[in-house]
């Protein structure tokens, strides 16, 4: 049984972390009424609140990261949750598109700093023992905090006005730097190198293309060819450089490029699952959105469940079969999930939501743990900034192909609903080679 100030650490870290996809999701239900106050029509108002949000949490993680691993994961982690209570005290208290816009802004900066910070603390702080269980929960908490954060917007907006969205934020992040900083360790070591702005404004426009370029109702090449030639510089300039943001030597240790491809494609899947279901039914079966929540919920509650169990069931059988047995309980949740046009009620959805809530709730922990552990305590920062990238991007572009499959001038199709599955099953499939590939780890 761990100690107890082992335990409060990670509820802290789990707190902090939980931060940075509620701050994505839990504006949603509000963006009417912002867009009203704020004399906006909703669409701009979503693309600058929501997608700059995003756009910018994404593009932070790796710098954010190895800017970590210099001045220490502490110190990285006390800068983003001050400056996430910042941002959203200012959002709170002067009601302005200018002011809220900034706010925005530095709460995506904050979170890109929380999360992979609070990832390398896990690594270089908890018992190697206890990092698989500690992963499952971490990755299991952002799913279900990006799935309850519309539901927790919408009841504050509905009892206190949008602006408590924000506050909210303040009371919660005190909590998280309370827990850490009468729990954690002192960080005596720490790197003495330097954060390459070449590169990381290089990353910035490479992400950034790339998104753009999945952005509207078709692939654009405009935009996505210049961020694959983006993205292959950065690569070939963080190979040469004595500081890099991120080091792509990595993903030659089999244990990481199985963590980056499990945690980016598990997040494809999840986010794009998470914002088809509502579409479905409100489309296909006109079902009240509060009804949904049960299908939602099914799946979030899984993963939480199936975090934990990645770590019992790794030891018993290895991190190589765990992975592939979660692999394969995805694919057959998928196989349920598949049959859509039998799905005339949320309650006829439950079963797969759930298997496949507590399949990627159990294939990632243990698979990134082992990514972790495959680097060494002094690089952690850059490590987690490289998963954490990945996450975020995996979740961006499922939304985006979801998007693209679904584009209609009027309400989806069943057809439509169903042209995602193979999405998903070649992501999922990609996850289960990715368990084969790391066999030499026990």
């Amino acid at each position: 049984m761990p100690e107890q100030r082992t335990l409060l650490l990670l509820a802290g870290v789990l707190l902090a972390s939980a931060l940075a996809p509620l701050g994505s999701t839990s504006i949603a239900v509000a963006m009417p009424q912002i867009a009203q106050f704020m004399e906006m029509d909703p669409g701009t108002t979503t693309q600058l609140l929501v997608g700059g949000y995003l756009l910018i949490s994404v593009i932070g993680q790796a710098p954010a990261g190895k800017l970590g691993d210099i001045i220490g994961y502490q110190k990285a982690l006390y800068i983003g949750l001050s400056v996430f209570m910042l941002g959203s005290l200012l959002a709170y208290l002067i009601r302005s598109i200018e002011v809220l816009l900034v706010s925005r802004m530095m709460m995506a900066a904050a979170s890109a700093m929380i999360v992979p910070n609070a990832s390398a603390m896990l690594r270089t702080q908890l018992p190697e023992s206890m990092l698989p269980f500690a992963y499952g929960i971490f990755g299991a908490t952002m799913g279900a905090a990006a799935a309850v954060g519309p539901l927790l917007g919408g009841a504050l907006t509905q009892f206190f006005d949008w602006p408590a969205i924000f506050l909210i934020n303040v009371p919660w992040a005190l909590l998280a730097l309370a827990l850490i900083v009468t729990t954690s360790k002192p960080q005596t070591e720490k790197s003495k190198g330097r954060l390459d702005l070449r590169s990381t404004l290089l990353l910035a426009f490479a992400i950034a293309a790339l998104q753009l370029g999945f952005i509207g109702d078709a692939l654009d090449l405009r935009f996505l060819v210049p961020g694959l030639i983006l993205l292959c510089g950065f690569v070939w300039l963080q190979l040469r450089v004595d500081e890099p943001v991120f080091d792509p030597r990595f993903f030659k240790r089999p244990a990481y490029l199985a963590a980056g491809f499990t945690t980016s494609l598990g997040n494809f899947t999840m986010y794009a699952l998470l914002f088809q279901l509502p579409i479905f039914f409100v489309d296909m079966r006109q079902v009240a959105e509060i009804e949904i929540a049960s299908a939602l919920s099914a799946m979030t509650l899984c993963m939480m469940l199936g975090g934990p169990m990645s770590a019992a069931v790794g030891k018993l059988i290895g991190i190589r079969y765990t992975a592939v047995l979660a692999a394969s309980m995805n694919l057959i949740g998928l196989y349920l999930y598949s049959d859509l046009a039998a799905a005339l009620v949320p309650i006829d959805i439950i079963l797969p939501m759930a298997l496949m809530g507590f399949a990627i709730g159990m294939s990632g922990p243990v698979v990134q743990a082992a990514g972790m552990l495959a680097i060494e305590k002094e690089r952690a920062g850059m490590a987690a900034g490289g998963l954490s990238t990945m996450r975020y991007f995996g979740g961006a572009i499922g939304i985006s192909v979801l998007s693209l499959q679904l584009s209609s001038e009027s309400t989806t199709t069943l057809e439509q609903h169903m042209s995602v599955i193979p999405y998903y099953a070649g992501a999922l499939i990609t996850v289960f080679f990715c368990g084969i590939s790391i066999a030499d780890l026990k």
